[in-house]
């Protein structure tokens, strides 16, 4: 009996499993209800939205009828009283008078009998306008589309420069690789499958580099395993990028001489596979020449954007975002998401339409290193030490932060600009492609990381009491190598205590030059200039503030834009006598423009060298930009941080002496104080 009945009960590790088993599908009914229950009430708001907006739409063309019939009928009115007066014109006794007097001032004057004549004469009436006005139908008034992957332009690849043009590399990458390395060498690539040896006899290259998925088919027998042979052949180094997920290596990374992964985690989990040590980490990155924060007319038009599949880890950040506007750019999402879904954007559309928008959500790693370039700010949905903003981990958080970013343009702007600094300092191609040349060991002198350009400042300054906040400026600047030229423009210091104060400060390259005090300002920046032996030279005030980061931001600008001059036109100005800080010209910033803020510029040293300044007092650097004008040399404002300059109560102590009513017309106020954190961050 106890036999019978122990076979015929089920045993207690199956009634765990299906009760286990009938909890979790009861979680996920209870969970599923709440997400209908969810939509339902997301449904319903828009339905309400819809009415709402339909209403709107319809008092306004109510209005719009109105005013137009107003219009009309104000226009009829007017007609009907020229109409009028033309009648009296035209009748004769108007016309007889006037010419009864001159005939009686000039009686022997024939003329006069000729005017008689004329205005005894009838002329036919003008044509009557309509007795009602014609008043306008009722206007049809249309919803503006706002589908933004309507009209998107593709990004045109530019030709150059290439940072190492005596490097050869054979390529074979997916295509926004590709495009990307192809900055960085003189690149082999889109060879056929059958002429590739061609292509590598004709040019040999000093590597082949691979990146998963780029090649079809698995190693036995393909182009890839006879690429790699012929590669061994002739010395040539071979690099496999493996940038899947996958936990186990791809099969063809066993082909490659090294082998390098975006995750830093499974290097020795793919050093045991492989059976070397020759695995090395390599993130993703950006390239400055395509993924750019150079700002179009509908940059951050709209609210937030997901691009790629649909991820269920995601779904902290996606559940809250449509009711926030965002637009999902993929496939294989849930029905809910459906009214918001296009399809995915070609890749050089893609690179345009993302900087329409003002968040991106949980971007895959490449595009987030991309995205962060472009200068769109990001919201992560893991903790990450290579994320570019900040994540979160639940559907409430979400919802408050995305709010939050998407009210508060200074929140977005500086998240953006911290990771662009990011990007620049650490996390573009360039610095990828020394990486792996570093690990190749290779011999080529092109191999070697280039060093940074010098950049030299050059400060004049008439007041001695100034000196000191100058070098402090310069010397806390993190860009080396830097160059300060101090011009002491009427100043009677000895030259070699001002060098020792600053090589106190921190500056070792500091040339200090006396000058008369007859010069103009013209003249004494040319005198800096002559000095210099930056290759950029910049322009700075003595009573400026700058932050640590200013020429760091700056010097980037020339690998992603084509001027020869960049500075700051949007920036921050303290006006003393209120104490308020405004931010001028808002909005100008990371575009291309006609002039920079004088005291906020930095040019290519040879064109500098050229140009110079006119010899004046004053109104030097509008003769330069006007002059870098007419010969089409570009000129780009970057960012508004990093720089303050400082409007005094008195304006007698300024060159330039707008009154500070002038100064708020193009201006917006930002804050009271002098708060330099917020901006010399």
């Amino acid at each position: 009996m106890t036999d019978t009945h122990s076979a015929s009960a089920p045993p207690s590790a199956s009634v765990s499993a299906q009760r286990a088993r009938a909890d979790r599908l009861a979680a996920d009914g209870a969970a599923l209800r709440l997400r209908l229950a969810e939509a339902e009430r997301e449904r319903d708001e828009r339905e309400r939205q819809i009415v709402h907006l339909r209403r709107e739409l319809a008092e306004t063309a109510r209005r719009l009828g109105e005013a137009d019939r107003a219009r009309a009928t104000e226009a009829h009115r007017a007609d009907q009283a020229e109409w009028q007066a033309e009648v009296l014109r035209r009748r004769r006794w108007t016309r007889l008078g006037g010419a009864l007097g001159r005939l009686a001032r000039r009686p022997l004057s024939p003329g006069s009998y000729r005017g008689l004549r004329a205005a005894a004469r009838v002329r036919p009436a003008p044509q009557a306008p309509p007795k009602n006005p014609r008043l306008p139908k009722h206007p049809e008034v249309r919803a503006v589309d706002t589908e933004p992957f309507d009209g998107v332009p593709a990004l045109e690849f530019p030709d150059g420069p290439v940072n190492r043009p005596e490097l050869t590399a054979a390529v074979l990458a997916n295509p926004p690789v590709e495009a990307a390395l192809r900055y960085e060498w003189r690149q082999l690539d889109r060879f056929p499958p059958d002429g590739w040896r061609a292509a590598f006899e004709a040019e040999p290259p000093d590597l082949l580099f691979v990146e998963s998925g780029a090649a079809a088919s698995t190693p036995d027998g393909s182009p890839l395993e006879e690429m790699a042979a012929w590669c061994r052949e002739h010395d040539v180094p071979t690099v496999f990028w493996d940038t899947g997920d996958d936990d186990s290596p791809d099969p063809a990374a066993t082909l490659f001489d090294h082998v390098f992964t975006v995750d830093a985690a499974r290097v020795r989990a793919l050093r045991e596979a492989l059976g070397h040590d020759r695995v090395h980490v390599l993130p993703f990155a950006a390239q400055p020449r395509l993924h750019t924060p150079i700002r179009g007319a509908d940059h951050g038009r709209y609210p937030l954007l997901y691009e790629g599949d649909y991820d269920p880890g995601a779904e902290a950040l996606l559940g809250p975002a449509p009711k926030l506007g965002a637009h999902f750019y993929g496939s294989d999402f849930p029905s809910l998401y459906r009214q918001r879904v296009v399809p995915a954007l070609p890749y050089e559309k893609a690179l345009t339409a993302r900087k329409r928008y003002r968040v991106l959500l949980a971007p895959h790693p490449r595009l987030a290193y991309e995205a962060a370039a472009a200068g769109v700010p990001i919201v992560h949905t893991a903790d990450d030490p290579l994320a570019f903003g900040p994540a979160v981990g639940d559907a409430q958080d979400a919802s408050r932060l995305l709010g939050a970013l998407l009210a508060g343009p200074e929140m977005r702007d500086r998240q953006a600009h911290l990771a662009l600094r990011r990007i620049h300092a650490e996390h573009t191609y360039r610095h990828r492609v020394d990486s792996v040349l570093e690990a190749l060991g290779t011999s080529h002198p092109e191999a070697q990381r280039a060093e940074p350009p010098l950049v030299s400042l050059v400060l004049p300054t008439c007041r001695a009491e100034q000196i000191a906040q100058a070098i402090e400026h310069v010397a806390r600047q993190v860009w080396r190598p830097l160059q300060l030229v101090l011009v002491l423009h009427g100043i009677d210091l000895d030259p070699v205590v001002v060098e020792k104060q600053a090589r106190a400060a921190g500056i070792d390259d500091i040339v200090v030059l006396p000058a008369d005090r007859s010069l103009s300002l013209g003249e004494c920046l040319n005198l800096g200039i002559e000095a210099a032996d930056g290759a950029y030279i910049g322009k700075m005030d003595d009573d400026e503030l700058y932050g640590p980061h200013y020429v760091s931001d700056l010097v980037p600008a020339f690998s992603y834009t084509e001027a020869s001059v960049v500075g700051k036109l949007a920036h921050y100005t303290h006006l003393e006598s209120i104490d308020a800080m405004v931010l001028r010209h808002p909005g100008l910033e990371h575009r291309y423009v006609n002039l920079l803020r004088g005291g906020a510029l930095l040019a290519d040293g040879d064109l500098l060298r050229e140009y110079r300044f006119a010899e004046v007092g004053r109104g030097e650097d509008t003769d330069l930009f006007r002059r870098l004008r007419e010969d089409g040399v570009r000129v780009y404002a970057a960012d508004r941080y990093s720089f303050i300059t400082i409007r005094h109560a008195d304006p007698g102590r300024h060159t330039w002496q707008p009154s500070d009513l002038e100064l708020l017309a193009d201006a917006r106020l930002a804050h009271y104080g002098l708060t330099e954190e917020h901006i010399l961050f």
